[in-house]
């Protein structure tokens, strides 16, 4: 016979955070399960046929990705606002020296990584697209306010500002993308999306070169920039606070049988919507939880290249090349990473379970990167023009590796932790990137490529064979249970009746917003 396990409450039956041996049945109260739950207790459907899951998700591929792909799109263009602006008149008119212009870099993901948390709470506890238009409006008006700077304290300030709204933008996007497709969905999605993103560097680099032949008398090129790139994210925001769906369940695009179908669309997953708890046992399961740290370590060392971002204009203008040039040379950085990263949503598409040799066939180009950059003469201009170019391959290990971390990680508390923690790597990493160019190093940075080549290489490419071989194990172990038949993919849900009486109903484990450890069907 079954044990029963109480979970979703902090009085539980047996320790919370503990492996499932697989024969435990979950039980309980309607209040923490998941928004699901709610859903089927008014609208009984059955599961979508083919043509009907086919139809539901193109409906939602037309309606999700798009806003995803803008969204990163003018993420990215916004991020390398800094950048393109340094070659624009920047540092002159805010008298910038080069150390006051890296840590303008690392200020920015103070105010990230200070966010993080916060935003990812956030997150689980109100609309999700709502709270995201919210911080793409604010997010866009703080661009704006860099404009009237015209010294390094105010734009520390500015920049510190724009952290803060920018730590929602990808988690939200995450939980989007949970909310609607499946594992493998979201696996082809994310290098397409991350394509898109980091394909801004077309974008940036020929609204540079445009900004560059407006002569307007006292309002410098980088101003016009600022302008352009914060106007456009406002507007942004304010279409996805009108047209981007908080979930299925919310979806306007769908009938109500049709976001049931949704739902059920996507069971495979085995993760259920979202739940507006926040549950403490699952917050400490993800911190107890191996594949998290590993997660945290690869974001925190793949973005210690990241400071090349802010980089990329000064570096190719100092091969040689004139400003007109540089704005159109860095272009190609966002051509390879587009190239790149939509051959590995192909490949992707094509296979399975292959997240992390795409990954680490991306750290090649990368690492040779950092030994071109190491071994050319000065001299070999275009040589070392390669060397930049080569590095962008390493965005498809990002993109791969962060939709695998939300995959490898249900329960919603849990989920937003793990992608919370993921992100402050990220952030940790960016702080400390920008300072790997100290003006001493100039022009050929060696030790900074050399600290590229070990850290931003050779140990994210540790971290995912890590991660491959323990989750290898875990499912191993998950399809002997399976065979021995100790795996149940159903449970309990209490709810109370306007009598009073306690009523019992079986459900489905998607809707009992369990962890990864809880729910061994994963």
């Amino acid at each position: 016979m079954s044990r029963i396990q109480k979970v979703g409450s902090e009085t539980t039956t047996t320790p919370l955070g503990v492996e499932n041996n697989g024969d435990d049945l979950h039980v309980l109260s309607d209040r923490f399960a998941d928004e699901s739950y709610k859903l089927f207790q008014k609208l009984q459907v059955t599961d979508p046929t083919p043509e009907e899951a086919r139809r539901i998700r193109n409906k939602c591929l037309w309606r999700i990705l798009p806003f995803l792909c803008i969204g990163y799109h003018l993420m990215y263009v916004d991020k390398q606002t800094l950048g393109n602006s340094a070659i624009l008149g920047f540092m002159t008119d805010a008298h910038l020296n080069s150390v006051q212009y890296n840590w303008l870099s690392s200020i920015f993901y103070f105010g990230y990584l200070l966010a993080e948390w916060p935003q990812n709470w956030a997150l689980q506890k109100f609309p999700v697209a709502k709270w995201l238009a919210g911080n793409l409006v604010i997010w866009g008006g703080i661009t704006l306010l860099h404009i009237p700077c015209n010294n390094f304290a105010s734009l520390f300030v500015v920049r510190f500002l724009l952290g803060l709204s920018e730590a929602c933008i990808v988690p939200a996007f995450l939980l989007s993308m949970s909310m609607f497709f499946t594992y493998q969905e979201q696996a082809v999605m994310m290098p397409i999306m991350w394509s898109i993103g980091n394909a801004s560097p077309i974008t940036s680099g020929l609204l540079s070169y445009g900004v560059l032949w407006i002569d307007t008398d006292g309002f410098a090129p980088w101003r016009w920039f600022m302008v352009i790139t914060g106007t456009i994210t406002v507007i942004f925001g304010v279409f996805v606070y009108f047209l981007f769906p908080d979930s299925p369940l919310h979806a306007k695009f769908l009938t109500y049988e049709e976001r049931a179908q949704a739902v059920l669309r996507i069971k495979q997953n085995h993760s259920g919507i979202e739940q507006k708890t926040f549950k403490k046992y699952q917050f400490v399961e993800a911190l107890k939880d191996t594949k998290t740290w590993l997660f945290f370590l690869h974001a925190w060392s793949q973005e210690m290249a990241n400071g090349l971002t802010n980089q990329y204009s000064l570096i190719i203008n100092s091969f040689g090349f004139s400003v007109l040039q540089t704005t159109l040379l860095g272009t190609v950085t966002g051509a390879v990473s587009f190239v790149c990263l939509i051959s590995a949503a192909l490949v992707l598409y094509k296979t399975r379970n292959c997240r992390a040799w795409i990954s680490l066939a991306s750290y090649i180009p990368g690492a040779l990167s950092s030994i071109l950059l190491l071994s050319l003469p000065w001299s070999n201009r275009w040589g070392l023009i390669v060397g930049i170019w080569l590095r962008s391959t390493t965005g498809i290990a990002y993109a791969v590796v962060m939709i695998w971390a939300a995959n490898a990680s249900a329960g919603h508390t849990k989920k937003t932790t793990v992608i919370a923690l993921y992100h402050i790597g990220y952030g940790l990493g960016n702080i400390i990137s920008p300072q790997l160019f100290q003006p001493q190093w100039k022009p050929r940075y060696r030790p900074t490529w050399i600290i590229l080549l070990v850290v931003a290489a050779i140990l994210p490419s540790i971290c995912i064979v890590a991660l491959r071989i323990l989750l290898q194990r875990e499912n191993k172990r998950r399809d002997r249970l399976v065979e021995d038949n100790q795996v149940r993919d159903d449970g309990l849900v209490e709810t109370l009746s306007d009598n009073g009486t306690k009523v019992t109903q079986v459900v489905d484990n998607n809707q009992l917003d369990l962890t990864d450890r809880e729910n061994l069907t994963l």
